[in-house]
């Protein structure tokens, strides 16, 4: 039997200490939207607030 090596277990990531916080300023960023057609966030929202979704992998 070929058994795979254990992974060791991911550090543990403080996520509220990285990223932006809430309430900070969102950085300036050109992003696909659902047509794959890039979409400028500050521009397209034109000043009106903005709910931005960002998915990772379980694994970095």
């Amino acid at each position: 039997m070929n058994r795979q090596p254990e992974r060791p277990p991911l550090p543990w990531i403080d996520f509220a200490t990285i990223g932006p916080q809430v309430g900070e300023r969102f950085p300036d960023v050109r992003l696909p939207d659902q047509h794959g057609r890039a979409v400028d966030l500050h521009q397209a929202r034109a000043g009106r607030a903005a709910l931005v979704v960002l998915y990772r992998s379980a694994e970095w």
